[in-house]
């Protein structure tokens, strides 16, 4: 399982929540200066790299701060 953290441009978040939710039942997505930040565990490397291409396809900007590998217990 891997935890990831992104910041992201051009975009509410409400739909980035709504994107998010498709790869991830565990998120957070918040607002903070005019950028929307989300953390979120996915289950293998190629949900990520799927998401990725979502962002990629709908031109948001976004940035990973973080992508960690992390214990099964954590992400419950």
């Amino acid at each position: 399982m891997l935890l990831a953290k992104v910041e992201c441009e051009k975009i509410s978040v409400e739909k980035l929540a709504e994107l998010l939710f498709i790869y991830s039942k565990k998120l957070n997505v918040w607002l903070y200066n005019k950028k929307v930040y989300a953390s979120f565990f996915v289950d293998s490397l190629s949900l990520l790299k799927g998401l990725i291409k979502t962002l990629e396809t709908n031109r948001i900007k976004f940035r990973f701060y973080r992508i960690e590998e992390v214990d099964h217990g954590q992400g419950n």
